[in-house]
């Protein structure tokens, strides 16, 4: 996007400030994984990354490495939408697996709205250390459980909730839906 999306201003608040609010409705634990010096006004612990970022990979280690829990919850900054619902289905699959994720029909994964157990950081060091950096890679190691478009839908959610943005086109079609629903 040229600029840093965690912070562009939808609907009066940072994008980051979305997601937040859904974690704080979980937890009180809720912390950031980035520069320090760019988060801090968000008033939350912010965690630079270990070593140099090659991306969402470095950034899920760095939350596993810092965490005195064994299961996390990684949520990207771009989420606007996303619902307690399908965070609190996801902490239910948390004990059976290594991850858990969202895998739509078409066999899609979203692994920025998932679980990760710190059983993944010796996988995660590896496929570091293996120029490795894409999170699929990570999937195809560890014990995954799924959550199904049909689960989602059972809760009266759609896909819908997992829209994220990356391009300035994106950004503009997600405020027209935003400012169409008031």
């Amino acid at each position: 996007m040229g600029q840093d999306k965690a912070i562009i201003k939808l609907k009066g608040a940072h994008l980051i400030d979305y997601p937040i609010n859904v974690l704080r409705q979980l937890t009180n634990d809720v912390r950031i994984i980035g520069d320090p010096n760019k988060y801090a006004f968000l008033g939350l612990p912010v965690i630079a990354d270990c070593g140099e970022s090659k991306g969402p990979l470095t950034g899920i280690y760095t939350a596993l490495k810092t965490s005195s829990t064994f299961s996390n919850l990684v949520l990207a900054c771009d989420m606007p939408l996303m619902r307690l619902e399908f965070l609190q289905l996801l902490l239910k699959k948390a004990p059976l697996a290594d991850v858990v994720a969202m895998r739509f029909d078409d066999g899609f994964l979203e692994p920025l709205c998932s679980i990760y157990s710190t059983t993944c950081l010796h996988t995660i060091e590896q496929n570091l250390q293996r120029e490795e950096y894409k999170i699929s890679e990570l999937l195809e190691r560890v014990r995954g459980s799924y959550v199904s478009e049909a689960e989602i839908v059972r809760l009266g959610l759609s896909r819908e909730i997992f829209t994220n943005v990356n391009t300035h086109e994106e950004f503009a079609r997600l405020s027209l839906r935003i400012h169409a629903r008031l």
